[in-house]
């Protein structure tokens, strides 16, 4: 039995249909609308989820399902090929699937996220009454403590105990234990490099990159929620000429966050200025030209009417083509700069990079070293960065912090905004001096830089540091 999942415009989950009859597969259906919605008849200890994760839990169970359709088993000495899910046992078909992506050099961490779903269909089928073989080694019940927003000592108390769970069908000595992200930090020198390719892939993908980076928006946000106008979720968003009338250095802009909440973080006007003269205002191919061609062509192909999109319809992130940019392509794009370039780089390492180096300008701003990092720093740092980042929890606050620390002490500051940005002046004036349209861009990008450092920080630190190094 191969499974397939048919994602449908206005539906929160996909449909899963088997291939071989086109018949919606019932188990699988339900199964997903009671882990968004009743995810407590399946298991104590889940929650309800968003449509996000539901279409993650839905790619990992298709994966399992379709697996297992090419496995071969023997029936009365004859070889046959395909286990039904219902039919499968845990140490004949899903340990050799687990052994599979271990000498395919998955991170157990990734294979710990399958084996999770897995389980949690298994255990939907075991309270809905449906038969199956599938009888896995149980979790291992846990203690853990949920840190507060409103309490900032929070990790200290211990009553606020939650119970969580262990995977026990993984091994965890072989996880790779991760408390910062400095393999997640792109110096800026790169960061220029990365602009510069994707903008001569299309404009808009370079835009983006720069508006991630600075707002801190996770890429789902940034392509779905990203106001270009007015709008129902941000009824009071300024365009730049308006920012730039009622001198507004800063502006709120809700997004809607992971498990569906609204959130809000910031939106200077040096980034809006971005936005707005390489992107909406663009000597190259500004918005209302593109929106031109998204009116007279992209809406007339099967595509947009799969999609239900009409020519009324306003997306802010539109590409040369008129096409609506999607999460896959603007991930693609990075994919394409990464080989081309040499570097590793991917879209959310834009909000890594963002969040580390504004902490590091605030630790030099209030003249702060890695000593400093302490219960108190994570404290003062949490509260500058949770509204951006929407942070829920402490501890990812204090994985930032841990970043700068061990960038500090591996002399690795270089990588970090001021310094790189110093030095990458040169390396891009060989870039694009062939190139006018694409300098002009640099240049003022680079302006609105040092505009936006100085909002962030409340002093000058570039020049600052330009004076030391000169």
């Amino acid at each position: 039995m191969m499974i397939e999942l048919e994602h449908r415009d206005g539906t929160d989950v996909p449909i899963p249909y088997n291939v071989d009859t086109n018949d919606v597969n019932t188990h699988l259906m339900d199964y997903f609308i009671y882990r968004k919605k009743y995810a407590k008849f399946i298991h104590h200890t889940l929650r309800n989820v968003s449509p996000k994760t539901i279409n993650n839990d839905a790619q990992r169970i298709k994966y399992l399902i379709n697996l297992l359709s090419q496995q071969k088993y023997v029936d009365q000495k004859i070889t046959k090929v395909g286990i039904h899910y219902c039919s499968a046992r845990y140490e004949t078909n899903m340990v050799p699937i687990i052994d599979g992506l271990r000498t395919a050099e998955w991170e157990e961490e990734s294979i710990e996220q399958y084996v999770k779903s897995w389980r949690n269909f298994y255990r939907y089928l075991t309270v809905a009454g449906i038969d199956h073989l599938m009888y896995m080694p149980d979790t291992v019940q846990v203690s853990m403590r949920k840190d507060q927003d409103d309490n900032f000592l929070s990790h200290t108390s211990y009553d606020n105990n939650y119970a969580g769970e262990k995977e026990t069908a993984i091994e965890s000595r072989n996880k790779k234990f991760k408390d910062d992200y400095v393999d997640s930090v792109i110096s800026m020198a790169d960061f220029w490099r990365l602009y510069a390719n994707l903008h001569a892939q299309d404009e808009v993908y370079a835009v983006m990159a720069y508006c991630e980076f600075a707002t801190l928006l996770r890429v789902e946000a940034l392509v779905r929620d990203f106001p270009l106008i007015p709008n129902s979720l941000n009824p009071n968003f300024k365009p730049y000429a308006l920012m730039e009338r009622q001198d507004t250095r800063i502006q709120d802009l809700n997004y809607i966050a992971k498990g569906g909440r609204k959130k809000t973080t910031q939106f200077s006007v040096s980034v809006h200025k971005i936005f707005n003269d390489e992107y909406i205002k663009s000597d190259i191919c500004n918005y209302e030209q593109r929106f031109k061609k998204y009116q007279d062509n992209y809406c007339k192909t099967k595509w947009a009417k799969k999609k239900h999109r009409t020519p009324q319809m306003r997306f802010c992130w539109l590409n040369r083509q008129g096409t609506p940019v999607s999460v896959r392509e603007y991930q693609g794009a990075f994919e394409k700069a990464a080989d081309e370039l040499g570097i590793t780089v991917h879209t959310h390492m834009m909000r890594h990079s963002g969040a580390t180096q504004l902490l590091w300008r605030y630790l030099k701003e209030h003249n702060l070293t890695a000593s400093h990092t302490n219960d108190l720093l994570v404290t003062d740092a949490h509260a500058v960065l949770q509204k951006m980042l929407g942070h829920m929890d402490i501890k990812t606050t204090k994985m930032y912090v841990k970043t700068v620390e061990r960038m500090i002490q591996s002399e690795k500051l270089s990588m970090l905004l001021n310094v790189a940005l110093s030095t990458s002046r040169k390396h891009h004036e060989d870039l694009v001096k062939n190139n006018k349209v694409l300098s002009d861009g640099l240049s003022s990008m680079e302006r609105a830089i040092k505009r936006f450092e100085e909002y962030m920080t409340g002093s000058n630190i570039l020049s600052k540091i330009e004076r030391k190094m000169g």
